[in-house]
């Protein structure tokens, strides 16, 4: 009998059962759609061979037997062809839900099998040549052309949104399927095309749906990339499921083999829980991802305990390695809409524990948060490219002059409806997005061109202070860039003061230093913002080259309500006095706190006493009607 390579064939598929069940299944619908198609190829093959037996003994097997099984065979075909094509689309979303696409072409399979068995087929048996014929194979060969055509087009039209390795494969798949029918149609005896379907799944296996691709190699538990897969579905099926992620330390102190040894120790703990799945997440982090009103309802008794894991993690790991972590709840994770606003609130709420805080329960507030934070984020980048960030100039008073001499430039961004959004708003999220580096340099634009266009010199204004960000300051390119600024502008660096704040975020102190040694021996000069704020005050002053110490608002409030706060101010005013410093006193409300703040020897002024910042055209006025109730 000629049966040799559809036994490979079938042999191909029986193999990739076996791997299949020694592992646990994620859950993915392109996992469930692959094990249905490799049902319906091992029958194909199963059906082929049969087949072949019934034409061959057609002496002992009844003749409508051999008929059906012909027939069945093709009919197999036609359903092995429908399955591949939707395995090809299970990556495309649109396609995965459209009831009507799916119920349509399904329909379209079952048409194609009615006329297998309506239609008449023959067999054609001499020596080892067996194959059939007729009107039904030609059907089969039309439709299972219908679906595999489908599929391969489908890779190209919807590639972008495909796994680019099932792209690739399902391509190589759909290929070899074709070539096999080629050669079945034009050379029956050869008898390819069910062998051909067997290698195409093969490599679907050996690439994408072999279990061990979707585990992290270390722990043993599904890997990162498969959590991003799996918990995408849950979103997109609009599924409910709660998730406890376990953080850990990214430095634990000891050697590979030992760190290997634990994780794959927590990993096994962790995976004990019935009826959920683990997952590790970024460094030595897991997420266990489970159904907790299933679980309550069919009472698991290995069901997820928060409380048994924290117990778990009090105690040392590897017999000597105490690792405690802290735990991050969400009892529902409907509270994000998608895979990419989880994993926000992952990494944003990871590191945001106090102290002595272990547990954190998520809830609907963390996934507003992220939205107002993508919401944001999206109008910062709109802005950016239409033109909606404007400077505000708040005056700032020369108490030795006794009139305003400076102003500090100030972000705001018009939204679309042309209210303006408040810098508590939009300043944060630009900081955390990286978008402040431009916000920054479109203020410090406009300010040079605003200085220049309206003569500020004249009006008596000797410098205008311009806000840097820490991602500015780490900028190698920044002091080139706004040298390159003021000079488009015709603006002298001596009328610039760039302000720093005391920040914990600085990572590249060396780069901000250049910067500033740089920009200062082309004449800005600086202050230090914020003081009283930040971390390492009296370092800064110490280690940074500014000319100017700007007192908080909250430090100024505090002098004139605290005993204490007042001590400690007195001593700091003297001591930046000694250094030769001059210093700003922001946040100045009322007359009387103006008065005090004159008799303290501070040498500016800044607040509402005088003017909320205000725009360009109302700063002119501002200063023009000063200097016109001064004269």
């Amino acid at each position: 009998m000629n049966i040799e390579v559809q036994l490979c064939g079938l042999l191909f598929d029986i193999l990739i059962i076996f791997f299949l069940l020694r592992h646990e299944g994620v859950g993915l619908y392109s996992e469930r759609i692959f094990k249905l198609c490799i049902a319906v190829y091992t029958s194909c093959v199963t059906f082929d061979i049969l087949s072949i037996i019934g034409i061959e003994y057609t002496d002992v097997i009844p003749e409508v037997v051999t008929l059906i099984l012909c027939k069945t065979y093709l009919a197999t075909l036609i359903l092995s062809s429908f399955f591949g094509f939707a395995y090809t689309y299970s990556d495309v979303r649109h396609l995965r839900e459209n009831d009507f696409f799916r119920k349509g072409t399904f329909i379209i399979a079952i048409v194609g099998i009615f006329f297998v068995y309506l239609l008449r087929v023959e067999y054609f048996h001499e020596g080892r040549k067996v194959y059939s014929f007729g009107p039904s194979v030609k059907v089969t060969y039309l439709f299972c052309l219908v679906f595999i055509l489908s599929a391969l087009i489908c890779t190209f039209i919807y590639g972008k949104q495909m796994n680019m390795h099932r792209r690739k494969a399902i391509r190589s798949w759909m290929i070899i399927e074709i070539v096999a029918a080629i050669m079945q149609f034009f050379v029956p005896e050869l008898l390819l095309v069910g062998f051909g379907s067997s290698v195409g799944l093969f490599i679907l296996y050996s690439q994408l749906e072999n279990p061990e691709v979707f585990l992290d190699r270390t722990s043993g538990c599904f890997s990162k990339e498969t959590f991003k897969m799996y918990v995408g579905q849950e979103y997109a099926d609009l599924k409910s499921f709660s998730s406890i992620i376990v953080c850990n330390s990214d430095n634990w102190k000891m050697d590979d083999e030992n760190e290997r040894s634990i994780l794959v120790e927590m990993s096994e703990f962790l995976n004990s829980f019935g009826g959920s799945k683990l997952f590790r997440l970024n460094g030595n982090d897991f997420v266990l991802v489970y159904n907790k009103k299933e679980q309550e309802m069919n009472e698991i008794e290995s069901a997820v305990n928060l409380d048994v894991i924290r117990q778990r993690f009090e105690k040392t790991w590897g017999g000597r390695y105490f690792l405690p972590a802290k735990f991050l709840y969400i009892p529902d994770c409907r509270i994000a809409n998608s895979i990419d606003e989880y994993n926000m609130i992952y990494l944003r709420y990871r590191d945001s524990f106090n102290i002595d805080e272990i547990t954190k329960t998520l809830d609907e507030s963390a996934g507003q948060s992220i939205r107002d934070f993508n919401e944001i984020s999206v109008e910062i980048r709109d802005a950016l490219k239409e033109d909606r960030i404007e400077v505000y100039y708040q005056p700032i008073y020369s108490v030795e002059k006794g009139c305003f001499v400076s102003a500090e430039a100030l972000a705001r961004m018009r939204g679309r409806d042309g209210k303006m959004i408040m810098p508590g708003r939009f300043i944060p999220v630009a900081e955390e997005t990286g978008l402040i580096e431009q916000i920054g340099e479109v203020v410090f634009t406009k300010t040079c061109q605003f200085m220049k266009e309206r003569n500020l010199a004249g009006l008596g204004i000797e410098y205008i202070e311009v806000n840097l960000s820490v991602f500015q300051c780490e900028n190698p390119m920044l002091s080139e860039t706004y040298k390159e600024i003021m000079s488009i502008a015709g603006v002298s660096p001596e009328c610039i003061n760039l302000e720093i704040t005391e920040s914990s975020a600085l990572k590249q102190r060396n780069v901000f230093l250049e910067n500033m040694n740089k920009l200062i021996a082309a004449g800005c000069n600086f202050s230090l913002d914020d003081f009283g704020t930040g971390e390492s005050n009296l370092n800064y002053i110490v280690d940074m080259p500014v000319k100017i110490v700007k007192f908080d608002r909250t430090m100024v409030q505090s002098y004139f309500d605290n005993a204490r706060a007042q001590f400690v101010m007195l001593a700091t005013i003297n001591m930046i006095k000694e250094l030769g410093l001059k210093i700003v006193a922001e946040g100045v409300e009322t007359k009387e706190q103006v008065e005090e703040i004159k008799r303290l020897g501070i040498d500016y002024i800044q607040g509402f006493y005088f003017s909320k910042p205000i725009s360009g055209n109302d700063f002119i006025k501002f200063i023009e009607k000063d200097l016109k109730n001064n004269t």
